[in-house]
């Protein structure tokens, strides 16, 4: 029975270490539950390998166990599996290897006679601890965080400082529980001491890693939010070129007369000069009108010039007395992130089309945004997730966080379905009136 408890107490803070290893290197293909569940089911396994004693089956045992959980609850190139469940295994061996030099007699202690001694469990925290550390600190050079921010280095940097501590006094605890002839109660609250050390250093690297990816996210909203600021400066420079076309057409009739006075047969290279002006300003470049608002306007118009230079058909139905409430950076969060979607979408598709549709719903308190696009084959995972087509996929699905983010402030709510029979794609966005 003891020890069928003292390996169950080894896998199971191996299972752990593991866990929080691959979390900070790999995508979850899993919620953290049950990647977790899987991980500590697996390693249950190597019980009756671990009970026959033999250290190069068990070793290899190890291997193949660490290879099967990343490959079951982990995105992974079978290389880099491969790679990793080795690496795994071998800073395993060394952790004990290390407190084995350090503290030479607490294998004689841990292991006399064939059995498990109360020193066994000292001699696991001790080398858990070291394991734990070393993996956590080579998870710094394969981490799957790529945003590189000198200030989340500093922070989540700093917190590596708590286990480094923490393993040094759990080294000089197991030191003294097995050289200083303690008594019973007092080598148990030493025991119990080190499992909290241990507890403590498995919390701070998991909060870490917590801080570490909450970071890395503020920083790409950060990275998104500048993208939309740069967008609506744009959209004021097109706004400001339609300005200047309702007040070329409301001149038209001051150019006019004054073509009229130079055409004398004197001065036909100034009238050619003056058309050819005209006809070259901005201002007379064509823009169609959805809605009354003008930045959404000059959105909408310009994702309708972009369709039709890509071939795919475009409609627009903006009903009135919507969105009228919006701040200019919400409308290019919202629209701008959903129609470059909708577009990427759609330029691989036979007869390619976009509908955007903004109305009233709840007796006129919420509006209702609704963007359907033609899309091949469903861009939804098994657990409904959007996975994304581009080969920029650092970046990808924060421009529909952005929307999220828009329509939390505004009590809504963000939806997406895909219609396997239409081969269509639709997000739904409502928003509720500000009061």
């Amino acid at each position: 029975m003891n020890l069928i408890l003292y390996y169950l107490f080894v896998y199971l803070i191996e299972a752990i270490i593991l866990w929080l290893y691959c979390n900070r290197i790999f995508t979850s293909r899993k919620n953290t539950f049950l990647s977790l569940l899987i991980t500590i089911g697996m390693f249950s396994l190597l019980i009756p390998v671990a009970i026959l004693t033999n250290a190069a089956l068990n070793a290899f045992c190890s291997f193949i166990v660490y290879l099967c959980c990343i490959v079951l609850n982990y995105d992974s190139k079978p290389v880099w599996a491969l790679f990793h469940a080795l690496a795994l295994t071998i800073l395993m061996a060394l952790s004990e290897g290390l407190i084995a030099a350090a503290i030479p007699d607490i294998t004689i202690y841990a292991f006399r006679d064939g059995n498990i001694h109360s020193s066994a469990f000292t001699f696991v925290i001790l080398s858990k601890s070291v394991y734990l550390c070393i993996s956590q600190l080579v998870t710094r050079i394969f981490s799957k965080d790529t945003v590189n921010n000198a200030s989340i280095r500093k922070s989540t940097l700093m917190l590596y400082l708590i286990p480094v501590i923490s393993s040094i006094i759990t080294v000089s605890l197991g030191y003294i529980c097995l050289n200083g002839k303690l008594s019973g109660s007092d080598s148990v609250i030493v025991f119990i001491c080190l499992v909290l050390l241990l507890s403590i250093n498995i919390l701070t690297f998991y909060l870490q890693q917590d801080i570490s990816q909450k970071n890395v996210e503020y920083a790409r909203l950060q990275i998104e939010l500048q993208k939309e600021t740069d967008t609506e400066h744009y959209y004021n420079y097109v706004q400001e070129v339609n300005e200047k076309q309702h007040i070329l057409i409301h001149d038209i009739k001051n150019h006019l007369n004054t073509i009229s006075q130079l055409n004398d047969g004197k001065h036909i290279d100034e009238i050619t000069r003056y058309i050819n002006n005209i006809l070259g300003s901005d201002a007379l470049r064509k823009s169609k009108r959805y809605c009354k608002i003008d930045i959404l306007n000059v959105i909408i118009s310009r994702y309708a010039e972009q369709c039709n230079n890509s071939g795919i058909s475009f409609e627009a139905d903006i009903r009135a007395n919507t969105l009228e409430y919006l701040p200019a950076q919400d409308f290019t969060s919202i629209f701008c992130n959903l129609l470059d979607n909708a577009i990427d979408a759609s330029l691989s598709c036979d007869e390619p089309y976009i509908d955007c549709n903004v109305s009233l719903i709840r007796g006129g308190n919420a509006d209702l945004i609704s963007i359907a696009n033609s899309c091949k084959s469903s861009p939804l995972d098994h657990d409904g997730k959007l996975h994304s087509r581009k080969q920029d996929t650092g970046f990808h699905g924060y421009g529909l966080k952005s929307v999220k983010r828009i329509a939390d402030k505004y009590n809504g709510l963000l939806n997406y379905v895909y219609s396997e029979e239409k081969q269509e794609f639709r997000v739904v966005v409502m928003l509720e009136h500000p009061l």
